[in-house]
């Protein structure tokens, strides 16, 4: 009869839970805001108790307030992608992110060129 072993075995660990990983995005995402919790607040529709809660790590958002929170902060986004091992996303996000930005700085050229081509009809005054 062997005797079991213990006492030699570490428990493994643990990773961060989800509502530290969302709290260390937020912050991080808003450092130097002073209207931290009205701005989550507003991204999310929740409330300002359950945004501190959020802030602190004490709880996590729920899938609906977590969708508002990595639709308008990339850092919510980027940590939890990189938690589930799928960082390579982020490559698809930036790209969208770029793209977007293009096509604003070429409605604005287009709305400058409008009114190059308006003055230049008219001639010098």
């Amino acid at each position: 009869m062997s005797f079991p072993q213990t006492g030699n075995i570490l428990p493994r660990r643990r990773a961060p839970s989800f509502a530290r990983l969302v709290a260390t995005a937020l912050r991080t995402s808003l450092k130097g805001q002073s209207s931290k919790i009205k701005t989550v607040a507003l991204w999310t529709g929740a409330n300002d108790r359950t945004v501190k809660n959020w802030l602190s790590g004490e709880r996590a958002p729920s899938g609906d307030h977590f969708l508002g929170l990595a639709a308008n902060c990339p850092a919510v986004l980027a940590a939890f992608l990189a938690a589930i091992h799928r960082s390579d996303c982020l490559v698809m996000a930036d790209i969208e992110e770029a793209r977007a930005k293009v096509a604003a700085a070429l409605v604005a050229l287009e709305a400058v060129r409008a009114v190059q081509l308006e003055q230049g009809d008219r001639g010098p005054q």
